[in-house]
């Protein structure tokens, strides 16, 4: 692996000293800009994709005198905390650009890995803009004479680089056993048959205390953990289910929730009728995610909606949920994944 870097050596510099930036005024006529197969890639304000949205006519950009930018340039958000490096020439809308003269695509993209952790404070309510960005003081590693250590910072990017090509190429190698499901003896089973669905409690961010019980929100991530808290007034157990009913991304996302912890009211707790264990709840997490798609934002997954849906299982032998098959069906899944992590550890 490359050698990791040691922080305690580098500098504090001014990020107006070292780079040039330039805003890029949102465009009247963006949703206008046609697109092109073969165009230029068009840049926004997104945390995905590396910020391109997609591919745009070039020259409708020229004629409407909204010129393409050019590439070898660190790109980042106006309103929203995303940084991107562009190597190639690209449309824009409403993002701020940097640039120095030492800046490739392997010091390119050290700046914007170091970059994220900057701005990562940043939001619609606190936006950033070009002074502020100017004025931004950030740690980089440096020369002798004080200058930022741009070859150094070359050198370290093409080192991981070529080790993750290198890793990739082994990664190819390794076929880890698919299990796809026979879905032919599935029947549909109501949740409210399941579980007994009971809704979360509402706590502010204000009313919270700091503590350890898990605070779980509609939130796509980190297990539906959003915060921990020290408040003790409406506690579930662990060994239960959570379903985000509410959340524009996260409807229908189901978590296991080994340890007692704070549903929002954002969140439906599920009491299992039946033995649940992890690897059951691991299995079931999809089939709700399946299950909330014809709901939406404004037609909210709610407790008694939640209830009356059904959701398809493997069933035995007397047309019962096979809850048996379904614990063996994960245990084989996690076995195949611990050996293809096994193997991908022999690779660092």
């Amino acid at each position: 692996m490359a050698d990791s870097i040691d922080i305690e050596t580098w500098s504090s510099f001014r990020m107006g000293d070292i780079f040039e930036f330039k805003g890029v005024k949102q465009s009247k006529t963006q949703l206008n800009v046609p697109d092109a197969e073969n165009g230029i890639p068009y840049v926004v304000q997104s945390i995905n994709n590396n910020m391109v949205s997609r591919t745009v006519d070039r020259q409708w950009l020229i004629d409407h005198n909204e010129p393409p930018q050019a590439g070898n340039a660190i790109v980042l958000g106006v309103t929203l905390p995303t940084i991107s490096y562009q190597p190639t020439e690209f449309g824009a809308s409403q993002v701020i650009t940097a640039r120095n003269a030492n800046l490739n695509q392997y010091t390119g993209l050290f700046i914007v890995s170091v970059l994220k952790k900057y701005i990562s404070r940043f939001g619609y309510d606190n936006k950033p803009g070009i002074r502020i960005y100017e004025n931004m003081r950030v740690s980089l590693p440096s020369t002798d004479d004080g200058s930022p250590d741009w070859s150094g910072m070359e050198q370290y990017m093409k080192c991981v680089l070529d080790q993750t090509v290198r890793q990739l190429a082994l990664l190819q190698q390794i076929h880890p056993r698919s299990r796809q499901a026979d879905t032919v003896d599935w029947k549909s089973f109501k949740i409210g048959d399941l579980f007994v669905v009971t809704k979360g409690t509402r706590l502010t961010r204000a009313n919270m205390i700091e503590g350890t019980t898990p605070f779980v929100g509609a939130t796509l991530e980190n297990n539906g953990i959003t915060a921990y808290v020290g408040n003790t007034e409406h506690i579930h157990p662990g060994g239960v289910m959570t379903v985000a009913y509410n959340g524009q991304k996260a409807m229908g996302k189901a978590f296991w929730q080994p340890k007692p912890f704070w549903a929002s009211d954002d969140v439906n707790v599920l009491y299992p009728k039946f033995e649940l264990t992890r690897e059951i709840a691991l299995f079931l997490q999809p089939l709700f995610w399946e299950a909330s798609k014809p709901f939406s934002y404004d037609d909210k997954w709610g407790k008694e909606a939640m209830e009356r849906t059904p959701i398809m299982l493997p069933t035995d032998a007397q047309g019962e949920p096979d809850w048996q098959w379904m614990q063996q069906y994960i245990e084989r899944a996690l076995k195949d994944a611990d050996r293809t992590v096994e193997a991908c550890i022999q690779l660092l």
